[in-house]
């Protein structure tokens, strides 16, 4: 979601330095910093470097994001890529492959990020991207409906339950799962009682023989998604589109949504209010899965010969605060820096409200082995909240513990 390049009617101007776009591959020149961006990011990348970076002139190429990894891949010296903007999650599969170099920030730079966030794209002991952007998801509550926030998810649901059998909504959660029980959707729930994906090893980054779909205090808890289940407050074929509807029409009192509904939330006709999901059990928070957008450092920088300039370009330039604000607006996504969040304004400020429900999630977990748990996790929370026919939450999960051990092996 970057982008870089040259327009083609000014390759030939005698400008020395500057950012120009382009959509199509360039050669690459010895004082050039070659980036490539999505659409949405290109533009704003240009404007923040109208005179290029350190004395260099600055490419940005308009890259589908869909096709970077592979093109990367591809890639030889002459056509290469300095700096990549993408999901960074991929930063396991990169830096195992040796495509991407770990990104430097100073202590003074690394504070105005949140730790979980830069966790993110930790590998080992190293740090192989820089966050600019997060998306996901909080709680939004009709308050017309349910004037008191809840302080507790048993409040939370005893109040949704009780909506629903005075016939007053239909729908007691708009929790959207289906099909195929997303976890990006339920992992809210999952971690609040007592669930997780990966945990860490001493190096920092994430242990793949560590799995928690079954943790302990999943374990201890899970008769809580049992109750959830027979109650009826989840529908394991409530859809995304669904459970938006539903709360657009008054038809439920809650709902989890993300940045990608802010069109959703602006065309709501009554009061809300967005917050974090309140505490499902105690001393454990539920927290959202973040999703992080950012910068990595590609190993052709040194072939090129600008490896410190693009080094500097990413962990000084691309790490400030104004630089953020305006990348992350460019997607309506909330920027990584601290400084930056208190800033946003986007939607009146719904991006910043959505934002910080997520200030302790979890990034998505960027280790190549995490392809390994998403399946077996969907089916767990599928089938343990499909209705009356459910498995218990306690044998589904350790069915989806056994399954991912085998399958990272």
């Amino acid at each position: 979601m970057s982008v870089r390049g040259i327009v083609v009617t000014l390759v030939a101007t005698t400008m020395t330095a500057g950012a120009l776009v382009s959509a199509a591959p360039a050669a690459h020149a010895a004082d050039t910093i070659i980036v490539w961006a999505d659409a949405a990011h290109a533009p704003v990348i240009q404007q923040l470097l109208p005179e290029g970076y350190a004395d260099l002139s600055v490419t940005v190429v308009a890259k589908d994001p869909a096709t970077v990894r592979a093109d990367l891949a591809a890639a030889t010296a002459g056509n290469a890529p300095d700096v990549i903007w993408g999901d960074l999650a991929w930063t396991g599969e990169l830096a195992t492959a040796k495509s991407i170099v770990p990104v430097t920030l100073t202590k003074k730079r690394a504070k105005k990020f949140g730790a979980n966030v830069l966790a993110g794209s930790q590998v080992g002991a190293d740090r192989y991207g820089l966050p600019v952007q997060i998306s996901n998801l909080a709680l939004v509550t009709n308050t017309k409906l349910v004037p008191q926030q809840p302080t507790s998810f048993a409040t939370l649901s005893a109040v949704a339950l009780q909506l629903k059998k005075d016939k007053k909504v239909k729908v007691p959660f708009a929790l959207p799962q289906g099909p195929g029980a997303n976890p990006w959707s339920t992992f809210p729930l999952f971690s609040g009682v007592g669930g997780y994906l990966f945990g860490r090893a001493s190096t920092g980054g994430l242990d793949p023989t560590d799995i928690g779909l079954a943790s302990k205090a999943l374990r201890t808890n899970s008769s809580l998604i049992d109750q959830w289940n027979s109650s009826g407050l989840l529908d394991s074929t409530l859809s995304v589109d669904a459970a938006r509807t539903a709360f657009a029409k008054g038809k439920s009192a809650f709902w989890l949504a993300g940045p990608e509904d802010l069109a959703a939330l602006l065309k709501l006709s009554f009061i809300y209010r967005i917050g974090s999901v309140p505490p499902i059990v105690s001393k454990l928070k539920a927290v959202p899965l973040l999703t992080v957008h950012g910068f990595m450092l590609t190993r052709f920088a040194a072939r090129h010969g600008v490896q410190d300039e693009a080094s500097a370009l990413v962990g000084r330039f691309l790490s400030k605060p104004k630089t953020q604000l305006a990348l992350a607006n460019a997607s309506s996504w909330f920027p990584a820096n601290t400084v930056a969040q208190a800033q946003v304004a986007t939607g009146g400020g719904r991006i910043r409200a959505v934002g910080n429900a997520g200030v302790d999630g979890v990034p998505m977990p960027n280790i190549p082995q995490a392809g390994a748990v998403w399946e077996p996790y969907g089916t767990a929370w599928s089938v343990s909240t499909s209705g009356p026919a459910a498995t218990p939450a306690k044998a589904a999960f350790r069915i989806a513990q056994d399954a991912a051990v085998a399958a990272v092996g």
